[in-house]
């Protein structure tokens, strides 16, 4: 239909006062222009069958697409597609034998390296949702791993592979940074960095309680059961009795220089130096020396050990190392971030 002939046609009547005025001269104008715009004519007044059969096919044609491209995508989301995560910032690990566990703060989630690295737990992008900010993780004593995350102000227990993790404390903690668990494998304790005090709470869960103002980043039991401590404060290393709550100050006078993670071994412990791009050793009488100092670390956080090795977590080179604790040669356990 010549619709543009009639709009047309009316613009010229707001234009025209005078033919407004006379009203034979404006009706027989409007008939006009209707008359040319079709509007009076039955055989121009509606589209043909031709048209409206195009019409008709067209518009079944993108239905038809729409749907098409719908159930495409919804059969891609159920076959899943291969997961292309590669290690992003790996920050804390834990072992349990053979089997290396990883938190990776920007994944996130946690990485389980053993005769091969695969994606033990996956967290999520979603702010405020479980693993969106995992920071820390220790073995949990009957299966799986606990893991701190800062999120969702929350320790989890993450029973299996690809499991739901379990949140433990509703809540209550503020940025756990350090966790362990005590030797009788009854009961967690975590250092809470926006408390600045260290927390134990039971295996199963339950509301946390205060055990020391004690500011931990790293945290490990020794063979007496006393709980050791690495923090940013002066006292870069203190020894907490769990039973009374005493403190002692082992290492003092700020001998590292940014203290990450620390882990014991017998009758000494291991700490992380992240600016110091090195491992100190240090023993309970507050003596300290250089481990290991430089290539391949560049940033090390995290730290465990085991019988015969030192395993440190090095955002920065986006891997864990595997250092012999004989002759101080290192391996990577993590595949490299892709590129």
């Amino acid at each position: 239909m010549n619709k543009s002939l009639l709009i047309v046609t009316f613009s010229h009547l707001r234009c025209c006062p005078r033919l407004r005025r006379d009203s034979l001269g404006f009706l027989a104008f409007a008939i006009g222009g209707l008359i040319l715009a079709g509007t009076l004519n039955p055989a121009t007044a509606q589209d043909s069958p031709a048209e409206k059969a195009a019409d008709t096919q067209a518009a079944d044609t993108q239905a038809a697409d729409t749907q098409a491209a719908g159930t495409q995508a919804a059969d891609t989301q159920a076959a899943g597609t291969p997961t292309k995560a590669a290690p992003a910032y790996p920050l804390a690990v834990a072992v349990s034998g053979n089997d290396v566990y990883t938190v990776d703060l920007d994944l996130p989630g946690v990485w389980k390296s053993g005769d091969a690295t695969v994606l033990f737990a996956e967290g999520t992008k979603l702010l405020r949702k479980p693993m969106n900010r995992p920071r820390c993780v220790a073995i949990h004593p009957a299966k799986g791993i606990l893991v701190g995350d800062t999120a969702t102000r929350e320790i989890y227990w993450i029973e299996s592979k690809g499991a739901e993790p379990k949140p433990l404390t509703n809540g209550y903690l503020g940025v756990v940074m350090a966790l362990a668990v005590s030797p009788d494998g009854k009961t967690i304790y975590a250092g809470d960095a926006e408390k600045r005090a260290t927390f134990k709470l039971p295996v199963e869960g339950g509301k946390p309680e205060l055990v020391a103002r004690v500011n931990a980043r790293g945290l490990a039991f020794d063979s007496d059961g006393k709980l050791w401590a690495v923090t940013p404060d002066a006292a870069a290393v203190k020894r907490i009795d769990v039973a009374s709550g005493d403190v002692e100050d082992i290492v003092t006078g700020r001998p590292f220089q940014y203290p990450n993670g620390l882990c014991w071994a017998g009758d000494h412990g291991y700490v992380t130096d992240g600016y110091g791009k090195c491992i100190w050793k240090f023993t309970p009488d507050g003596k300290t020396e250089k481990w290991h100092e430089g290539e391949p670390l560049v940033g090390p956080v995290g730290i465990a050990v085991t019988d015969k090795s030192i395993f440190v977590a090095d955002p920065k080179q986006k891997e864990v190392y595997e250092f012999d604790r004989e002759s101080k040669t290192p391996k990577a356990r993590l595949a490299p971030a892709a590129k």
